[in-house]
């Protein structure tokens, strides 16, 4: 047999246990032999951090993780980010062409832009969290999930979801529940922060653009926060339901406000 890295001829070759290809001793580890499945290196590796049980005290008290960190981006992720945010950003621009309410080029530019931030920005939320408590967290793309936002560029229904950030690693109910939790919350933060300078832009350009990114930012904290299947909601109701509850109903009355009251579509 031959290494599939070098060519040596090997009769007693090592198989990698991610990648399944065949390799000579120089070259059996992943890092020697560039292991197209370093992802899953790096999950398994990150599983086997020890990590301490939260306290009850610790649960009630605390959202976030409990040292600070910079975001780690992996090379694999970036470009997976780049044409995230890119399809995102496309199928906004897609939306508010037919929405009366947001005219002109910079407007349609503006409120396309919110629309992006809201779900890289919910994303890298629950990127943050995770890497906190030690957990491999990297954003995917998914063909699925590609195909479908490209065809809602093209189509009046919208089904925006190109990716997720990947998890992986030992994590008990309150660390998910954490790290589920900080997406809708930065969606409603970006919410409550339009919403503090709208009322200055009352008679400008900018005044239908920051209402309807309100808007679309409201309502998807209040779609991630649907307690079934896969969504945030889930893990944050296994975690702690009155979390869960509170940011529901604030998220529900801005979806009011932003979408019923201000008007923005």
């Amino acid at each position: 047999m031959k290494c599939e890295k070098c060519g040596a001829d090997v009769d007693l070759p090592f198989r990698c246990n991610y990648c399944e290809h065949l390799f000579c001793p120089e070259h059996r580890l992943p890092e020697m032999h560039e292991c197209s499945e370093t992802w899953r290196v790096k999950a398994v590796r990150s599983a086997r951090v020890a990590m301490a049980p939260v306290q009850p005290s610790e649960t009630r008290s605390m959202l976030l993780p409990p040292r600070r960190q910079q975001v780690r981006f992996g090379r694999t992720e970036l470009p997976h980010l780049i044409v995230g945010t890119a399809l995102v950003t496309a199928a906004g621009v897609s939306f508010y062409v037919t929405s009366p309410a947001v005219a002109g080029t910079l407007g349609i530019l503006v409120s396309s832009v919110i629309f992006a931030l809201g779900f890289i920005l919910h994303e890298l939320a629950h990127k943050y969290v995770a890497q906190g408590y030690g957990l491999w967290a990297e954003f995917r793309v998914n063909l699925m999930g590609v195909m479908l936002t490209a065809l809602s560029i093209l189509s009046p229904i919208k089904f925006i979801a190109p990716g997720a950030v990947m998890i992986a690693g030992y994590a008990d109910k309150a660390r998910l529940g954490r790290t589920a939790l900080a997406g809708p919350l930065v969606n409603v933060i970006i919410t409550i922060s339009l919403l503090l300078v709208i009322p200055f832009l009352r008679n400008t350009w900018l005044y239908a653009a920051l209402v309807a990114g309100a808007a679309v930012n409201a309502f998807l904290a209040v779609f991630n926060l649907i307690p079934f299947a896969v969504f945030d909601g889930q893990k944050v109701y296994s975690w702690d339901r009155r979390y869960w509850a509170m940011l529901l109903l604030v998220s529900l009355a801005l979806t009011v406000y932003t979408n019923f009251v201000l008007r923005p579509f």
